[in-house]
């Protein structure tokens, strides 16, 4: 939607980095979206219809002053704070790139203004966790889930299955989200000294290097029946349901865990695999049909960040 608008130069350089930092595997495709949905889209409108009388025409012509201004009209618009710093945050992170790929002749210092920000964590609410008696009763509907799952007796559709395990999983280890919705059916590995536990070998694309992290293996007895609740086993109930997909998955979801078929009924042969956006859509949806509610009695907000804390 900006080509053709006297920006064309920006247009291209920012397509032109958003696929080089694909190409690199140090983002995800969620990460990128968010680059350009709130990064790109809002600095365009800015350089279209915002105060500057000639705006830079091209990246190599942008300065420092241009950032300022661009910085005033964001907190103008959003005079929360948190809003502008994430807008701003996704445009540096494409300006870095720019310089990088030597669209901006200029170094970071030179060019991005210092600590535009100040003081933003101390009025942005963090994720809180989960209070004692609101995780028991997660606890108890997502194990009820779990039998229904291991007696083939779960109503709900198969993203909703897979983020039951996904939610278990993460209250057991306490794996960040991406990397433990990108983990691959390979990541399990015995723990060297302690035979009750196993370690998760988990992925961190900044650093392009692996992690591990303890994760229970033993098995606690259901009233009912012998239900795996523990980590390892809920992994490897996973594994074990998605086995036949991963086999006719897309060559890019192929090594994944968390696979789950969709489309219309009777016709679900496609395959897809949990994103950070179904997981929390499929995560609300739980929530919902247990009809799961905070200590102050609002609906209870699940996220896999709070169950790390």
């Amino acid at each position: 939607p900006w080509l053709g608008r006297g920006l064309d130069d920006w247009a291209w350089a920012f397509a032109s980095v958003i696929r080089a930092l694909l190409r690199s595997g140090n983002f995800s495709v969620a990460t990128l979206v968010h680059f350009n949905t709130n990064g790109v889209k809002n600095f365009m409108g800015f350089l279209v219809d915002g105060p500057l009388a000639s705006p830079p025409v091209r990246p190599s012509e942008i300065k420092r002053s241009d950032l300022n201004r661009y910085l005033a009209w964001l907190r103008l618009k959003y005079p929360n704070g948190s809003t502008a710093k994430n807008y701003y945050s996704a445009l540096k992170s494409l300006l870095v790139g720019l310089m990088d790929y030597g669209f901006i002749d200029a170094e970071p210092e030179q060019l991005l203004p210092a600590n535009p920000f100040p003081m933003n964590g101390a009025s942005t609410k963090s994720e809180m966790p989960l209070s004692p008696s609101e995780m028991q009763r997660l606890a108890s509907a997502l194990k009820a889930d779990l039998v229904a799952i291991h007696h083939a007796r779960f109503a709900g559709p198969n993203s909703e299955a897979m983020a039951v395990l996904l939610l278990l999983v993460a209250m057991r280890s306490g794996i960040n989200t991406t990397p433990l919705i990108e983990i691959t059916r390979d990541c399990l590995r015995p723990h060297p000294f302690m035979p009750d536990m196993m370690l998760v070998q988990t992925f961190k694309r900044r650093g392009k290097g692996a992690q591990t992290q303890s994760i229970r293996q033993t098995q606690l007895r259901d009233t009912q029946s012998a239900i795996p609740m523990d980590g390892v086993a809920v992994l490897r109930k996973a594994l074990e349901m998605t086995d036949g997909l991963a086999r006719r998955a897309p060559e890019a979801i192929k090594d994944r865990v968390w696979l789950y078929r969709f489309g219309q009924r009777g016709w679900s042969d496609q395959i897809a695999c949990l994103t950070p956006g179904t997981a929390s859509a499929a995560i609300r949806a739980i929530v919902i049909r247990h009809g799961l509610s905070a200590d102050d009695e609002t609906p209870l907000r699940v996220t896999i960040a709070a169950l790390r804390k």
